[in-house]
């Protein structure tokens, strides 16, 4: 594509001095009179030698086995993957493209070894809510990785508003040889995004794609009674329905399956995207756009976004170069609140569709004098149910979000001899929310079927809110990079970076709102000052940085990084911390008495060790605060809301890997790594004495271990002109541990989460009363008391750590490609096992004391109802009538194992043939159909096995997405 290469190795072929290429892709090379051939190199291209001359220009062909191993780390000029010491992995551009997620991070699920991503609800506007590189490092601070996108870090709000096409590749680093250079926003792993730029010298490509499409919810396990088992339920719980209710059924046959009178199974998306990329002898550009729309599930949820991207890159001469790149978004978009939290909300749907009774209709109806039904309206109210319609709630509030993003880039690049680059790069990148939410005034009325409805508390309101946010980003670096007699490489990079953040918002909440069109903040009744909040906030990091990396003729690697960081989250005095890594490689592969081992085409050895910061807290922890208190004499009041630490420092992770990589054949790559990372002067947030007029606050006093191995595997199976079959494969074990504690403790109980900490186990270990099931002589429900004894009375104080954690210690994924001439096909599937969670919709609708105002379970009809019953499900009362409360939430009924297999993601595309394209002057059409989340193996009896939290309520699933879609290049 007539790219220029910097950086390619230049040999001569019998001796002499090596060089390497300058900016331009030049290089001058001064040998004996004797040499008359050069070998050219470089990463990701296939090596060749040609006849020295004056003038010669080197083209090199894209090494198909080695292409995606380019790494990109964000500092200084880009590294060989045989070159870096540390454990990396690059997921390129086309497994983006062919994934309809509607952001990059869930396309790399099942991906790569030891990332995990969990997509926990399938609300169009919403991103992965967990992002985990090797396991977990801290309790309180984040433990999301950190973003950079074209050497600057970025946010989350870039996930949605940048477009998968726009991606080149996404670099996973995961080791302290990789990350150490990032210092103390490290700790859990980088994530590097490279996007697309133009080529010198290629003329102007375009690029259309058009994609059409629909989302569904994805199966779930619960089985809800149908009318007859409801009525029959009722009358094993002795109370029975009424003689209407009764009728509904046996009359009337109303049976109402609630998840699809609520729940869409068609909800439409579409997106189409066009970008141009080109350049000259001097200038490469790119530019695209795109739209996407997406429909949620329910009423009140979707998503419509627009995005720009254009970057453009200028040889000023040549020693000085310019570029510029920026991404700009606009989303507009609606999110149904009460199915976005724990869903336990009548104005949620997904709860409607389990807890309304089977027997009610989604139509107003009345029997007619011949006794026959008359139907009417949509209902707005749920007879027996004695529910309010959710839809019916939410049309009356209107509840629109916008967000505005940007992100921009600028550099500047001189090279004052050929060794040397001087880099200054500016960055910002900024985003506005706003969101508005009011509700109409509505007034009590009486249903068509006779029932009242009290709105008497409807009021109107006006509820603005907007925030905003910006980071600007300097870094300034010196690289020197040269070979010495041929076989000495040299790499030194040196840099110091400066990071600006500031974040302002304001909301306003006004109530007693006329309705109609008079939707003004004004025109209502009542603002108090409990109804208006600020926020302000700004934070600052300085950095300075070093990388020293040496290799003897490709053989034996050393490197070397330190960074130094000040941060103003922290009290004076503990600001600043430094952190480091070194490292080292063999490649042994390229030692001569390998060299006549023609199957073994890899062998490498990796070790290092280093330490990594988190920083992620909130600003001003440190400090004391201050906040308005309670009227006191007729006047306001000040009061002390948060207690001053000028303690508060850095959490600091030591990482040791060692790994190795084997290539066998040229088709069978493996990667093997063994880590072991410390997490100390860990923050936590910790009881204080009651004498101190707080319950609790932050402090650096915990300690945590992760460990682990990751493995894989690609192999190129087989291959010939028509034909390519591979496969892939990869997986993580992590093991977690609590290794200290605050205050000597060894365990330390969290019951409103259900958790439980304790030294030498999972952090996230879960914590619940052990079910013993029930007597079958008296119907009585059983438990194990914390010496493992049967008992027949609850006690909370039984609870005890169940050696369970939410967080799966093993994860992974696997997948295939095939192709023939113009077809080809991928599927790509993610694991996660020993995953367990709590499904507290079992604890809603599995529980016989609810099951007089909601529907219940299928299984419920198993309940206990006479002396000599076997089962697990207790009655309402006992053999002797004694009434029973058994709350399964309580106890381990709704403890499940969330383990699951997943179809992630399948693709099947046919490319027009070449002939056909030349005759039309067209560079290629493809046609695709994709598919999400398509197929899931699982016990889980719950909404979702993906989803990662301690439990699992009725919240916005995950769907299931149909996609088909053309690409066509002029």
């Amino acid at each position: 594509d007539q790219e220029p290469l910097v950086g390619a190795t230049v040999k001569a072929v019998g001796g002499g001095n090596g060089v390497v290429t300058n900016i331009d892709g030049r290089f001058t090379i001064t040998v004996p009179a004797s040499i008359k051939e050069v070998t050219v190199s470089y990463v990701g291209m296939v090596s060749r030698t040609m006849t020295l001359s004056d003038g010669m220009v080197v083209a090199l062909e894209s090494d198909a086995t080695n292409l995606d191993e380019v790494v990109v780390t964000g500092y200084g000029s880009g590294k060989k993957l045989g070159s870096v010491v540390g454990s990396v992995q690059v997921v390129s551009s086309k497994v983006l493209e062919d994934n309809p997620a509607s952001n990059f991070v869930d396309a790399l699920q099942g991906q790569v070894a030891g990332l995990a991503i969990y997509s926990t609800t399938g609300e169009p506007a919403s991103t992965p809510s967990s992002i985990r590189i090797r396991g977990f490092n801290s309790l309180d601070a984040s433990n999301t990785p950190l973003f950079i996108c074209d050497g600057a870090p970025v946010t989350s709000s870039i996930f949605n508003s940048l477009s998968n096409s726009d991606i080149e590749s996404v670099t996973v680093l995961k080791d302290a040889a990789s990350t150490a250079i990032y210092g103390s926003r490290a700790a859990n792993g980088v994530i590097v995004i490279t996007t697309k730029k133009g080529n010198y010298g290629e003329k102007a490509r375009v690029t259309v794609r058009a994609n059409v499409g629909w989302t569904a919810r994805v199966s779930d396990k619960v089985e809800m009674m149908n009318s007859e088992e409801y009525i029959k339920f009722r009358d094993l719980i002795h109370s029975p329905v009424s003689q209407p209710e009764r009728d509904a059924w046996e009359k009337y046959h109303i049976d109402t399956d609630w998840s699809k009178e609520l729940i869409k199974d068609n909800a439409s998306l579409y997106s189409l995207e066009a970008a141009v990329r080109g350049g000259g002898e001097n200038l490469r550009y790119y530019l695209s756009v795109g739209h996407y729309n997406q429909d949620g599930l329910i009423y009140m949820s979707g998503l419509r976004r627009e995005s720009v991207r254009a970057s453009v890159d200028s040889k000023v001469n040549d020693w000085f170069r310019v570029g510029f790149s920026s991404n700009f978004g606009y989303e507009a978009y609606q999110t149904n609140n009460q199915a976005s939290g724990s869903g336990l909300y009548t104005a949620n749907p997904f709860f409607q569709s389990y807890r309304l009774l089977p027997y009610d209709a989604p139509r107003y109806y009345t029997i007619n004098d011949a006794g026959a039904i008359e139907w009417g309206e949509k209902a707005g109210f749920y007879k027996y149910s004695n529910q309010t319609d959710a839809a019916f709630m939410l049309a009356k509030r209107s509840v629109n979000r916008n967000r505005i993003s940007a992100n921009a880039n600028l550099y500047e690049q001189i090279n004052p001899i050929k060794e040397v680059t001087l880099r200054a790069q500016q960055s910002m990148t900024a985003f506005e929310n706003r969101i508005s939410n009011v509700q109409q005034p509505s007034e009590s009325f009486y249903t068509p079927m006779g029932d009242y409805v009290n709105f008497d508390d409807f009021d109107g309101f006006n509820q603005q809110t907007m925030s905003r946010y910006y980071s600007f980003t300097y870094t300034n670096t010196a690289e020197y990079r040269n070979t010495f007699n041929d076989v000495h490489n040299v790499t030194v990079l040196l840099g110091q970076e400066a990071i600006i953040s500031k974040t302002n918002g304001f909301g306003v909440f006004s109530e007693g709102q006329p309705g109609g069109n008079l939707w003004l903040l004004q025109n209502g009744t009542s603002v108090t000052i409990s109804d208006l909040t600020q926020t302000i906030s700004k934070t600052v990091m300085n950095s300075y940085f070093a990388n020293a990396s040496y290799n003897y003729d490709e053989r034996y690697f050393l490197d070397a990084s330190f960074r130094r960081d000040g941060s103003s989250k922290f009290a004076p005095g503990h600001r600043w911390s430094n952190f480091w890594s070194v490292g080292a490689m063999w490649d042994a592969k390229q030692e001569s008495f390998l060299q006549d081992y023609t199957w073994l085409s890899a062998l490498k050895f990796r070790i290092n060790y280093g330490t990594t910061g988190n920083s992620g807290i909130d600003p001003f922890l440190y400090q004391g605060r201050v906040a308005p208190g309670n009227n006191y004499g007729g006047g306001n009041s000040l009061g002390i809301s948060q207690a001053s630490n000028n303690e508060l420092s850095w959490e600091t992770v030591r990482s040791f890997d060692v790994g190795f990589n084997v290539g066998l054949w040229d088709r069978l790559n493996v990667t093997f790594d063994y880590y072991l990372k410390n997490t100390v002067d860990m923050l936590m947030e910790i009881p204080w004495s009651t004498t101190t007029g707080f319950g609790s606050g932050e402090a650096n006093i915990g300690s945590m271990r992760n460990q682990g191995v990751e493995l894989g595997v690609k192999a190129d199976i087989y291959q010939d002109k028509d034909w390519y079959v591979g496969a892939r494969v990869n997986f993580n074990y992590n093991k977690n541990q609590i290794t200290k504690l605050f205050n000597g403790k060894d365990s330390y109980a969290m019951p409103e989460y259900g958790l439980y900490y304790e030294v030498g186990k999972d952090a996230k270990q879960l914590r619940q009363v052990r079910f013993a099931g029930v007597d079958p002589r008296d119907g009585r429900p059983m438990w194990l008391d914390k010496n493992g004894n049967k008992t027949k009375t609850y006690d909370a104080n039984d609870a005890v750590g169940l050696g369970k954690s939410f967080i799966a210690p093993w994860t992974g994924g696997f997948g295939v490609d095939a192709r023939w001439k113009g077809l080809s096909l991928r599927a790509d599937f993610n694991w996660a096992a020993e995953k367990y969670m709590l499904n507290f919709i079992r604890g809603f609708y599995a529980y016989a004391q609810q099951g007089a105002q909601a529907n219940q379970m299928k299984e419920m009809l198993n309940v206990w109802t006479k002396p000599g019953d076997v089962t697990d499900i207790p009655n309402v009362v006992d053999v002797y009538g004694v009434g029973i409360d058994a709350d399964p939430r309580k106890d381990t009924r709704v403890l499940e194992n969330s383990s699951f297999l997943r179809m992630k993601n399948l693709t099947v595309a046919y490319q027009l043939p070449k002939k056909w394209m030349d005759a039309a002057k067209m560079q290629s059409v493809v046609f695709h159909f994709t598919g999400r989340n398509l197929w899931t193996l699982t016990d889980f009896t719950g909404y979702d096995p993906e989803y990662e939290n301690n439990g699992v309520y009725t919240s916005y699933p995950n769907t299931r997405m149909y996609e088909f879609g053309v690409e066509v290049t002029f």
